[in-house]
């Protein structure tokens, strides 16, 4: 009887490992190893700051398409496509079609903290003679209820 090993292996060890069955796996890890290396060649030939906004490549039949995080960093890979497939068939990649996408990610998003709106006892008082004044008698209600709300800074 075999002893299990104590420890996990590396995935990289396990992707790589010709004992696994099926060559799915390895075939994987080479296509992304082949994307990576296409990314790092396309950040090479693009301009700064543009390099550090390709986040991914993926080349199709005849085209290439380029990945940022933005649209406004779209439109500036898209002005230079057509530089970028110069530069790539310069490098002896062929590329038909240069087309930029929007990576879109599913993160949490960045909240800006929201500085809170203080009721001054001037406003409260305008706001209060305004309810006094109103026909609508809700519409009176919630504007006297509001001018309750006077926040005293300290």
């Amino acid at each position: 009887m075999q002893s299990k090993p104590r420890y996990p292996k590396a995935i990289g060890t396990l992707l790589g490992s010709q004992s696994l069955p099926g060559s799915t796996i390895r075939s994987l890890t080479a296509e992304g190893k082949r994307l990576n290396q296409l990314l790092e060649l396309v950040r090479s030939l693009l301009p700064e700051p543009l390099d550090s906004h390709c986040l991914a490549v993926v080349n199709g039949k005849n085209s290439l398409i380029l990945y940022t995080e933005s649209s406004a960093w779209a439109s500036r890979l898209r002005f230079f496509s057509r530089q970028l497939k110069s530069r790539m068939e310069d490098s002896g990649v062929s590329v038909g079609k240069v087309s930029v996408k929007v990576l879109i990610t599913r993160g949490p998003g960045k909240t800006i903290p929201r500085k809170p709106r203080h009721l001054t006892a001037d406003n409260a008082k305008l706001i209060n003679e305004v309810a006094e004044n109103l026909g609508d008698l809700e519409l009176s209600a919630a504007l006297k209820r509001l001018s309750r709300h006077v926040t005293v800074k300290s």
